[in-house]
């Protein structure tokens, strides 16, 4: 008895592993990244005007969406450092978890 919820628990363990180990630090999906970048960077809540931008964007490659998440981030809090819009450092910014767009935060542009 004990052996099954041993061996149960350790299956388990062994499936939830890679969920952890793939955890991501940013929250959001990639895709709300690009639109929150894109339209940082042309200065518009509509992502029609920024689908050229997110098009372009989207071709990049990454090693995971993760390390994307993590370029759109920084990228974000350079130009709102650039533009005063935070008194933060970029490094300060990237570390705030509370630091996201608008489509990050409402999970879509519609959102």
């Amino acid at each position: 008895m004990v052996r099954g919820r041993v061996i149960r628990a350790l299956f388990a363990a062994a499936l939830a592993a890679p969920l952890i180990a793939f955890a991501c630090e940013i929250p959001g999906m990639k895709i709300h990244w690009i639109a929150d970048y894109c339209m940082a960077q042309l200065e518009t809540d509509d992502e029609i005007p920024a689908s050229a931008c997110i098009a372009k964007e989207l071709a990049l490659a990454f090693p995971g969406d993760c390390a994307a998440k993590r370029h759109y981030k920084r990228a974000m809090c350079q130009l709102s450092v650039s533009r005063g819009t935070t008194k933060d450092s970029v490094e300060r910014c990237v570390a705030d978890p509370g630091f996201v767009g608008r489509t990050v935060r409402n999970g879509g542009v519609g959102g």
